[in-house]
């Protein structure tokens, strides 16, 4: 994975800067938890999919286990049908060609540790398609049950169909903002 551009965005425009409805959905559940929790990052467990249903298909959630490592903890069904199988309950380093693990690590280091909301604009290639394929990609920190940074809830949508069943072999991140929290 590469980046193309990397911009710090203030809090408040989040909303506005996120393109796509259902992810829009996503990110004003997110910020209604948010500001009932006190301007703090919500549990994880507060997170309802079901007030953003659009985006079921596309959901992701991971979890930074004592280990050190990202896990997969939900995934909806058209990642499971681009991946060709469920990575639930596996690592990144199961699931992602070695290359990429250090960089999907550190976007989710990255929301977890400042924190902040990350909003992708990527590219992806696969095995079998020699043509990338667009996505848009949101991600969220959530805490456990100690209060502890531990979760990450996103939404990746593939904006072109070509691809499923073949994961990535690589991403390009074409526009990437991160949207530290006040």
């Amino acid at each position: 994975m590469t980046i193309s551009q990397s911009t710090e965005r203030p809090f408040n425009a989040l909303l506005g800067d996120v393109a796509l409805p259902s992810h829009r959905l996503m990110v004003q559940h997110w910020l209604d938890l948010y500001a009932a929790a006190g301007n703090r990052v919500p549990f994880w467990r507060k997170l309802d999919p079901l007030q953003f249903p659009s985006a079921l298909a596309d959901i992701w959630i991971v979890e930074l286990r004592d280990n050190g490592r990202l896990y997969f903890h939900l995934v909806g069904q058209s990642l499971v049908d681009w991946y060709g199988y469920s990575p639930k309950g596996k690592s990144m380093e199961e699931v992602y060609p070695p290359a990429m693990v250090p960089l999907i690590n550190a976007l989710s280091q990255g929301v977890l540790g400042r924190p902040a909301i990350n909003y992708q604009k990527a590219f992806s290639l696969t095995p079998h398609w020699s043509v990338a394929i667009p996505m848009e990609r949101i991600a969220l920190p959530l805490t456990d049950e100690q209060g502890r940074l531990r979760w990450v809830a996103g939404i990746t949508t593939f904006l072109d169909s070509h691809g499923h069943g073949s994961g990535p072999v690589s991403s390009r991140v074409a526009e990437e903002c991160w949207y530290p929290l006040p």
